[in-house]
């Protein structure tokens, strides 16, 4: 699906996949209402690396915040995360269909504001999925294996395509030299998410390299993706193509080059 008087940074006409580049804040009140039926998504966490305090210093609640060694919007404060999150939550509310299921990637830390802000803005929170990483990363005391999935919807959610899957979901994490992303989440994760849900049409406001809509073209099922950083687009758009292609991302470059400026 267009949106109305939006250019996309890249479409994918037949399969129905596009990309635009903005804040998702500044699209989401153009999207027809009651149009998109699933979101899934991986927003920033603002938790773990930084402390508190070194959150504050940085001016975490500036909208137009850059951190050029990390990634936009990952350095707020736990009051600002929830203020960005409910503008985001608000936004999308308008735009979904009654039913539409609204999956929420976070840590611990941060799972009680994303539950607050999903109920705060007129969803109702209906369960809290894992994600076992298969094994254990960075930890001081018990060492990190596991991020949430915060299950919510508009009204009571749609019945699932497939009811016969456990709350832990088990994939291996991309390893971090093959991460373009420092955050990215595996295909085969996302797959298996999509696989049991409904949602004809999904968005993703927070699409970093567009490991959602990979997985949603290789289903077979429409999305729309909006990514603030540029350089994420370009990389999703590339993904994109290179799935079309069934080659991979660095046999699509060594053969017709960069596509995207």
């Amino acid at each position: 699906m267009l949106i109305p008087g939006v250019t996309p940074y890249y479409r994918d006409e037949a399969a129905d996949i596009t990309v635009y580049h903005a804040d998702c804040r500044d699209l989401l009140h153009l999207i027809p209402e009651n149009s998109i039926d699933l979101v899934l998504t991986d927003p920033p966490y603002a938790s773990g690396a930084r402390r508190d305090a070194e959150r504050q210093v940085r001016g975490a609640m500036l909208r137009s915040m850059e951190d050029v060694d990390w990634f936009s919007h990952d350095a707020m404060t736990g009051w600002g995360f929830s203020w960005f999150l409910r503008s985001v939550l608000s936004g999308l509310r308008a735009v979904l269909s009654p039913g539409a299921h609204v999956y929420v990637f976070t840590d611990w830390r941060q799972t009680p504001n994303v539950y607050g802000m999903l109920e705060a803005t007129g969803y109702r929170v209906n369960q809290c999925l894992v994600w076992d990483k298969g094994h254990f990363g960075m930890g001081a005391y018990w060492r990190n294996q596991h991020e949430h999935l915060v299950f919510g919807s508009l009204g009571i959610p749609t019945a699932m395509l497939d009811r016969g899957r456990g709350s832990v979901l088990t994939c291996r994490n991309v390893a971090p030299n093959a991460r373009e992303h420092p955050t990215q989440k595996p295909v085969g994760l996302l797959e298996r998410v999509l696989c049991a849900v409904p949602g004809e049409l999904s968005i993703d406001p927070f699409a970093g390299v567009g490991t959602t809509l990979v997985a949603a073209k290789q289903l077979n099922r429409h999305a729309i993706g909006i990514e603030i950083e540029e350089r994420y687009c370009e990389i999703a758009a590339k993904r994109l193509e290179a799935a079309e292609k069934g080659i991979t991302v660095k046999e699509l470059e060594k053969g017709q080059g960069v596509l995207f400026e």
